[in-house]
């Protein structure tokens, strides 16, 4: 972070001192200078957010962490999140996995259902109005903290419903 910044006040130095030389020459050294500076800040204002997010406990963008009944989920493959309709599609991993999220764009975010996939013989998930789950969701930036009960049938015995505890938190990119 602190690198980012020098460069960014450094940059900044350069041009100053540069467009002071008059000429077409230095007009063309300035604006490249100018352009270094704005690239360093863009950079410094990425390294922040970048350490504020994890500082919080985000996951980096494109990436997810999966909590079942205390459990940290392995998870492969990128996080996704798509705007339709007044909501946002979150697909977590790869397509076997089957973890995905809809919540609306409210602020606070509504959570609409939540797909936990397969979980020792278990399809879990989560809808809104459907009896015995319950979920919240946070929104902080770009990262959705999506916590509740899942509900979910074990075919090895079908009459007793399961209900499990679910933590998901992801970084859209």
């Amino acid at each position: 972070m602190n690198r980012a910044l020098v460069v960014a006040v450094g940059g900044a130095a350069l041009a100053i001192g540069l467009s002071g030389c008059g000429g077409k020459s230095a007009e063309d050294t300035a604006s490249s200078a100018s352009e270094t500076v704005e690239s360093g800040a863009s950079s410094a204002t990425s390294v922040i957010t970048s350490a504020t997010d994890a500082a919080k406990g985000n996951p980096p963008p494109g990436s997810a962490t999966v909590t079942i009944d205390g459990q940290e989920q392995s998870i492969e493959g990128q996080s996704v999140c798509t705007n339709l309709g007044g909501n946002i599609q979150i697909a977590i991993g790869n397509a076997t996995q089957g973890i995905g999220a809809q919540v609306t764009e409210a602020d606070p975010p509504v959570v609409k259902q939540v797909g936990l996939g397969n979980v020792n013989g278990v399809a879990l998930g989560y809808a809104e109005g459907v009896p015995g789950g319950e979920a919240t969701a946070e929104k902080d930036g770009n990262t959705y903290k999506i916590s509740g009960s899942a509900t979910g049938v074990d075919m090895a015995n079908p009459m007793q419903p399961m209900t499990k505890t679910f933590e998901i938190a992801v970084t859209c990119p």
